[in-house]
């Protein structure tokens, strides 16, 4: 990795995060919700659907609105369809609101129009340059000189704030707790206004989890008020999305509303690691710059951990498809500064495929019969737009190990995630010991760090490591981030 050197020698870490003021045309939508009185929630199979949805229905049900929630199974596929706008018509619903998806939902618009349903698109993905022929449409990235890169859940609160606004009634703490968690899970930047509402989150859950967090916790041997961004992001959140990868989302539905199903849903989660794991290790790296591999039996909801683990090993963009009757289903990756939403739409331009997400995770289908124009395509793209490596920020160096009061201050910038990466120090010194045994290895640097490594290592060796120093227990110890940095 590349890290961009800092001479402090002192672990204190320097970050702000302010806040932007939200300009968008929020109350015409507001006001438009407002007067019905039953409406369905769309929302997706992941984190950031489910609790979308959950946020935008207490404050429906706070406001007296009968509502519902339909939660697409991962065999339908993402996002609002003809058949959901039909299905919700004859349960007798004529206001649809989707959250965390519809920005390109324009076949089910269409029907929406054609059925008499007014259908109101909340979401946060990319739109394209035309817009579903919607009721109402709201979309942050629709939006110049605001902030827009909101999870779904994100955008899901602030409508909801607003709607409880016309009613004097207050925000509920478990609507911020899951626009935390959701923030987190889903990968937005955590800076500014993402930061300031997953740091609520985060202290609501310590002080008071809802019931369904509170018993994954229990499950994961994690107390409450000691969770941390990483709890939210690689405890909570898989167990959640584990439903919908391997059975139904509306099991994590269910436990975060009513806490109910939580050993199921952890024998789902440890399901969930044994299969990726084994399709990982059957895996191997190629010439290809962007890799492609197609499997027939991989269950859908797993595919696109899959290519996100592919990418961190080989350090490329990673496409991992399913083949069902000709048609691929695919989950991509990217590693680095590459633009996945871009590499596609230049590989469309010659090639039947569909595809919509994030810049770096996406989802694509095409037919089996394209995949080699395809992977044709996505190899010259990458050369003429190779990955550029993302520079990492050192925080400082260490000279000597920090004391526990000087790391108890690094929780005030938590949760740590994406655009908000762990605290990160560089140690820059030689090997004075060395202790092992068959499951690890020790080196002592300069007499003063013992630090668990995975590379070989001599006495007398002269090392550089990016480190965070954390707190376990009444010592601190250390996680190395980087065995082999390049400092520039």
């Amino acid at each position: 990795m590349l890290w961009q050197y800092n001479s402090n020698t002192k672990p204190e870490l320097n970050r702000t995060y302010p806040v932007q003021p939200n300009i968008m045309p929020i109350n015409d939508l507001v006001q438009a919700i407002s007067g019905f009185n039953k409406v369905a929630i769309f929302g997706d199979y992941d984190v950031d659907g489910i609790c979308s949805s959950l946020i935008l229905k207490k404050a429906l049900d706070r406001l007296g609105i009968k509502n519902i929630i339909r939660l697409p199974e991962r065999t339908e596929g993402y996002g609002l369809k003809p058949e959901h706008v039909k299905e919700l018509k004859q349960k007798g619903f004529d206001t649809i609101i989707t959250v965390d998806n519809g920005i390109t939902a324009f076949e089910a618009a269409e029907e929406a129009e054609k059925l008499g349903v007014k259908l109101i698109i909340t979401d946060h993905h990319e739109p394209k340059s035309v817009l579903p022929k919607a009721y109402k449409v709201f979309d942050p990235k629709l939006y110049d000189n605001t902030y827009k890169d909101y999870a779904g859940a994100g955008v899901a609160f602030l409508i909801a704030r607003e709607l409880l606004k016309t009613k004097n009634e207050p925000v509920m703490i478990d609507m911020i707790e899951l626009a935390g968690l959701a923030t987190v899970a889903d990968i937005v930047p955590l800076d500014s206004n993402n930061w300031y509402i997953a740091r609520k989150g985060l202290e609501y859950i310590r002080k008071s989890p809802v019931k369904g967090i509170k018993e994954i916790l229990k499950i994961a041997d994690r107390k409450s008020e000691e969770v941390n961004g990483f709890d939210l992001g690689w405890v909570i959140a898989p167990r959640i999305n584990a439903c919908g990868r391997l059975q139904s989302p509306v099991l994590g539905l269910n436990l975060l509303l009513n806490g109910t199903g939580a050993e199921t849903v952890e024998k789902l989660n440890q399901k969930r690691l044994e299969l990726v794991k084994r399709y990982v290790e059957n895996i191997k790296d190629n010439d290809n710059k962007f890799l492609i591999y197609i499997f027939r039996n991989c269950p859908k909801g797993i595919i696109g951990l899959i290519a996100g683990r592919i990418s961190e090993m080989f350090q490329k963009p990673v496409l991992i498809g399913i083949l069902q009757y000709e048609q691929v289903t695919a989950s991509v990756r990217t590693y680095g500064e590459f633009d996945l939403l871009q590499a596609f739409e230049y590989a469309s331009k010659n090639l039947d495929i569909m595809y919509g997400g994030h810049k770096a995770a996406c989802g694509v289908s095409f037919n089996i019969r394209d995949a080699k124009r395809l992977q044709e395509a996505l190899n010259k793209y990458f050369e003429e737009n190779p990955i550029k490596q993302e520079i990492n920020l050192l925080d400082g160096v260490l000279l000597k190990k920090p004391v526990l009061e000087e790391l108890k201050s690094f929780d005030d910038f938590e949760p740590f995630g994406y655009k908000n990466p762990e605290p990160a120090f560089l140690i820059n010194g030689t090997v004075t010991d060395i202790k092992e045994t068959v499951k690890w290895r020790m080196i002592n640097i300069n007499g003063e760090f013992n630090i668990f490594v995975n590379g070989t290592y001599n006495t007398g060796d002269n090392v550089k490591l990016i480190v965070r120093p954390y707190i376990n227990g009444n010592y601190i110890s250390f996680k190395v981030l980087d065995e082999k940095p390049e400092i520039v």
